[in-house]
């Protein structure tokens, strides 16, 4: 059969709003059909005094008030049996969390970008958690994950949970990356000695570091006036290789094995002038009436050699040019002399020799 709605027109012929009520006493509160006991009983006595004391018109009003007071008290106070529907919350979805750089080594900060979508539109928060090789690393819950978590060949993921503030939504784990081995890095490098001379060997010295603390292997280039000195490879350019004024430079490169490190250029280093190099020995003492010595020197550039005599006994000569020293002893020069001889090149490098003669004779 089907039922009248409550608010039956006043109007309807030899029908009472009490009578709507007592014939129907069920309300429809969101599609769902609630009984109303006690609307029954009240009605049918309510009826019986309305048709002694009061008329049709007043009692239609008088019903209409109660109908509009259950109906707001019934959605106030959510009476019993009444169930009232609200909104339920959709819990924030992780769509994406990538971890860069994705090719990290040691000395790398990782960070984690997470994208999210909420059904409700509500602002998205996230609780970070990452992990190293499949175990949690105790208090790293932030976005950025800072060197010296890791080392080499760990894998590192990170799990991520959004939040709308009201409801957690699934954790995502990300995709591992996994660290990488660090190339080695020159950190400084200079040759010695400071000052270079043809006849000096070339020594470069390096300082460099590993992160991994793998053992470092070098190479060498050695190049002369920018030209690469093909069969020179080592840490040391032996003399004979240069001369002077030429412009020297290596360059190195470090090696773990694993990978290669940036390449370094040595600040370009020019050899200077030799001085003349004295390699003969003089006689120290004299018995005879004259005093002869060939000094005998050379030059690492090829440089002409000029002598001269800085200090000695009075008579004592030198020969410029070749280096021959006379000397016609007298009587008077019995004792002990010093000499001092100097060879230099027309650069003006300069080399000296000293000696103290013993004269016996007189």
């Amino acid at each position: 059969m089907k039922e009248k709605s409550i608010f039956t027109p006043l109007e309807s012929p030899g029908i009472y709003a009490g009578d709507a009520i007592s014939r129907k006493h069920q309300l429809v509160i969101e599609g769902r059909v609630k009984a109303v006991p006690f609307l029954t009983g009240f009605t049918y006595a309510f009826n019986k005094i309305g048709d002694i004391a009061l008329g049709s018109f007043i009692k239609n009003l008088f019903f209409l008030f109660v109908l509009l007071s259950v109906t707001i008290n019934l959605s106030c106070d959510n009476l019993d049996g009444i169930s009232v529907k609200s909104k339920t919350n959709s819990p924030p979805v992780i769509t994406s969390a990538r971890i860069i750089p994705e090719k990290p080594n040691i000395g790398s900060e990782l960070i984690v970008f997470a994208q999210s979508q909420d059904p409700d539109g509500d602002p998205v928060t996230y609780h970070y958690q990452w992990v190293r090789n499949d175990e949690e690393i105790s208090g790293e819950n932030k976005n950025i994950l800072k060197n010296g978590n890791f080392r080499k060949g760990d894998l590192i993921r990170v799990r991520v949970t959004p939040s709308d503030g009201k409801t957690e939504g699934t954790a995502f784990l990300s995709d591992p990356v996994k660290i990488l081995n660090s190339p080695p890095v020159i950190q400084e490098l200079w040759i010695e000695p400071k000052m270079v001379y043809a006849n000096d060997p070339i020594r470069v010295h390096i300082k460099s570091n590993d992160f991994d603390g793998d053992s470092i292997y070098y190479t060498y280039r050695w190049e002369k006036n920018g030209v690469v000195l093909t069969e020179e490879r080592a840490e040391v350019l032996e003399a004979g290789r240069f001369k002077k004024g030429d412009l020297i430079t290596v360059t190195v490169t470090p090696d773990d094995r694993e990978s290669q490190g940036p390449s370094i250029r040595s600040q370009p280093i020019m050899i200077l002038n030799s001085p003349p190099v004295i390699i003969s020995s003089p006689p120290t003492s004299v018995k005879e009436n004259d005093y002869i010595y060939q000094v005998k020197a050379y030059d690492p550039d090829n440089d002409p050699i000029s002598f001269a005599l800085k200090s000695g006994p009075k008579g004592m000569e030198i020969d410029k040019d070749t280096g021959l020293i006379r000397w016609a002893i007298r009587g008077q020069d019995r004792g002990t002399h010093s000499i001092e001889i100097e060879a230099s090149d027309k650069g003006g490098a300069k080399s000296f020799q000293r000696f103290a003669l013993n004269v016996e004779i007189g």
